[in-house]
């Protein structure tokens, strides 16, 4: 495993509440996952705790009843660490997952044009 712990599904679900509004509320979290999930406020806290645990959020202390919870972790850095453990553990090589993925799905020609612009942009700063 790399620098960062995997995230189960509710996990994710507590991070990307995180990662898209950049910090919030635990108030703020508990209400968009009761309605989202139909969570209790203890089982946010619970997530909540256990990312802190995890090193994945920090913790403010707003008042008695609330803290604030800021990823510790940009969603885009535990992405390039997540896939590459996983094309590591499933592919071996980049290679080897494009061809694949290009076997397996129906890739469109845009697709196809922005992954050339990747490959050439990478070369260029080679």
């Amino acid at each position: 495993m790399g620098n960062y712990p995997n995230l189960s599904e509710a996990d994710y679900a507590v991070m990307e509440i995180l990662w898209r509004d950049g910090q919030a509320k635990s108030s703020a979290i508990a209400k968009a996952l009761f309605e989202a999930y139909g969570w209790s406020r203890q089982t946010v806290g619970t997530y909540l705790k256990r990312l802190a645990e995890k090193g994945l959020v920090v913790t403010k202390e707003e008042n008695k009843r609330d803290y604030i919870y800021i990823p510790a972790v940009t969603k885009e850095a535990y992405g390039a660490e997540v896939t590459g453990e996983y094309l590591t553990k499933y592919f071996g090589s980049l290679s080897h997952m494009v061809a694949g993925l290009m076997h397996n799905e129906d890739i469109s020609e845009d697709e196809i044009a922005a992954l050339e612009t990747l490959i050439r942009e990478y070369k260029e700063k080679k």
